[in-house]
């Protein structure tokens, strides 16, 4: 078994040096981010290191330590997927469709007063992972292809919204997590005093569990999306929810993320307090629409994981946020950039409901408009 567990340990060190010999090669594009590309080397010289030493000590020699070296090698083979996945990958990819959305997430944060370094722009997505942040990386990743589309990318906005929680999260819970806290405190206690069925307590511990370990960062950016880029994110939104539909699953809610119908309200709220009661008034005429049409089930004691109550306080909590940090907001960016890219977004989803049947030519040209802005 000795040499089977340095062959192993070898074949990992080998990969490791692959990698790193073609992330020092001259074909590296030149605009990849060079912070980005150094720390990615650090990053696996590190992990070299560390198997190489592991190597040479004959630790692998010795019985009593076999089980204690697969939990190493399990735990080296885990963090150089992740590398692999979320920086190795998206540097030797990076192309054409990096480039333009590199410009393009420059131009955004220009609009919305972000202040943080600009994320690293990866097309590794596909379409069932869709877009997707890796905020302690500093990586977005969207689909292949998205660079030639507008209906998806209000969806950029809600992980723009990660990163920019990562790095104010107090502020975007410090007010709601006393209002959570107190309403599910007081339903348990209503359990007891109203003597209801006592499965509840566990029922309500785990959707507070949800809560604080998921669905707060997920409505925060929604909240944050809505704010940023307005009612094309609520149409986005919808389009998404769409995919749900066809499981039942418009009511259903994951220890990920909540439920569609939950965040649709969110978003819908934020609307309405940017100003834009009009345009949430439509939407939402839509969206009862759709949800009679799909009818989908609406699971028991539905009311207590995502009441009104607490989406309203989470986003006053959010909204506030947003302006303490000096995010500006979609109408702010109108009134300033003539237009900021969040404007085409809106338009081309007004322009998709009201005449599709020219939309593809219409699409086409805002896109060749947005290349000019860049």
């Amino acid at each position: 078994m000795t040499n089977f567990y340095h062959g192993i340990f070898a074949d990992q060190s080998n990969a490791v040096q692959k990698m790193l010999t073609r992330l020092k090669e001259d074909s590296i594009h030149k605009d990849v981010d060079k912070d980005f590309l150094s720390r990615t080397i650090q990053l696996l010289e590190a992990l070299h290191a560390e198997v190489t030493k592991l190597l040479n000590s004959g630790d692998l020699a010795i019985p009593p330590l076999i089980s204690s070296n697969v939990v190493k090698y399990n735990t080296f083979a885990e963090r150089l997927q992740t590398i692999e996945l979320f920086r190795f990958l998206p540097i030797i990819n990076y192309g054409k469709p990096e480039i333009y959305f590199k410009k393009k997430i420059s131009r955004i944060y220009r609009e919305i007063n972000c202040l943080q370094k600009e994320p690293f722009i990866t097309t590794i997505s596909n379409s069932d992972t869709y877009y997707w942040a890796l905020p302690t990386y500093n990586v977005i990743a969207v689909p292949t292809g998205e660079e030639k589309n507008l209906l998806n990318l209000p969806d950029l906005y809600h992980e723009i919204g990660h990163l920019i929680e990562l790095q104010y999260r107090s502020e975007f819970r410090r007010d709601f997590l006393p209002v959570l806290d107190a309403f599910y405190r007081d339903e348990e206690q209503r359990v007891v005093d109203e003597q209801r069925d006592p499965s509840l307590l566990a029922f309500y511990r785990e959707k507070r569990a949800n809560w604080n370990n998921r669905w707060i960062m997920e409505f925060i950016c929604d909240f944050i999306a809505t704010y940023l880029v307005g009612p094309a994110y609520a149409y986005t939104n919808l389009k998404i929810s769409t995919h749900s539909s066809g499981k039942d699953r418009i009511y259903s809610d994951f220890p990920s993320h909540p439920s569609d119908e939950a965040r649709m309200r969110a978003i819908l709220y934020m609307l309405n307090q940017l100003g834009f009661q009009k345009e949430g008034h439509q939407i939402n005429g839509l969206w009862q629409e759709f949800l009679q049409h799909v009818n989908n089930p609406m699971p028991s004691n539905y009311i207590y994981i995502f009441p009104q109550k607490l989406i309203e306080a989470l986003g006053q909590t959010v909204y506030k946020a947003c302006q303490t940090v000096d995010l500006r907001s979609y109408p702010d960016q109108i009134s300033k950039f003539n237009p900021p890219i969040s404007k085409i977004l809106n338009d081309a989803w007004i322009e998709a409901l009201s005449n599709f049947s020219n939309y593809k030519i219409y699409e086409e040209r805002r896109i060749s408009e947005i290349e000019g802005l860049l």
